[in-house]
């Protein structure tokens, strides 16, 4: 559903959408992720800020994921619409080896002009794959926020809820959230 201030979501059409993985880390993709993370937290995204953030708070964050993605620590999924970057995330590792049958989903973020079309759904097949396919990995984590109604879009994904973090994002002084923990089988 939108408004008259959102505008309409372009549906993802598929073969003008490009999976990136791990792709090459320069100065313009930090830029490129740091920008999109700004859009998304600013307009609501439960992405580990609080808005309003800027561009200064966001790079530093996104310069440290992308420090394991090029140690080969954790996985960068992103797609790419033309030469922009429309969404991504990490497949952040466990550093325990009984644990590195299953990984972390973080920063999952779509762009926000983009919401609505499909891309959410796109990204999730994409991490699927590279999970089942490239990583041999048995299952998925994340965390989502309450309150944003992301559990219910990863439930329709396969995802289920396997415990929660009472209280434990705090937005601001007297609003508090919890985290909510979900699993996905990939066999």
């Amino acid at each position: 559903m939108t408004d008259s201030s959102t505008p309409e979501a372009t549906p993802v059409s598929g073969d003008d959408i490009a999976v990136l993985v791990d792709p090459p880390v320069t100065a313009a993709l930090v830029d490129e992720l740091s920008h999109l993370w700004v859009r998304v937290t600013n307009a609501g995204g439960s992405v580990g800020f609080v808005p309003p953030v800027n561009i200064d708070e966001v790079r530093p964050h996104t310069v440290s994921i992308l420090a394991r993605v090029i140690d080969r620590t954790d996985t960068l999924v992103a797609l790419k619409e033309g030469a922009a970057i429309v969404a991504w995330c990490v497949l952040t590792s466990n550093d325990s080896p009984p644990r590195h049958g299953w990984r972390t989903m973080r920063h999952v973020q779509v762009d926000p002009a983009r919401q609505g079309g499909g891309l959410g759904g796109k990204l999730l097949a994409a991490v699927d794959h590279v999970a089942r396919e490239e990583l041999k990995l048995e299952a998925l984590s994340l965390k989502v926020r309450s309150g944003t109604g992301a559990d219910a879009f990863y439930r329709r994904h396969g995802f289920t809820e396997v415990g929660r973090l009472p209280r434990a994002v705090r937005m601001a002084d007297d609003d508090y959230r919890d985290d909510i923990i979900m699993w996905r089988e990939l066999s």
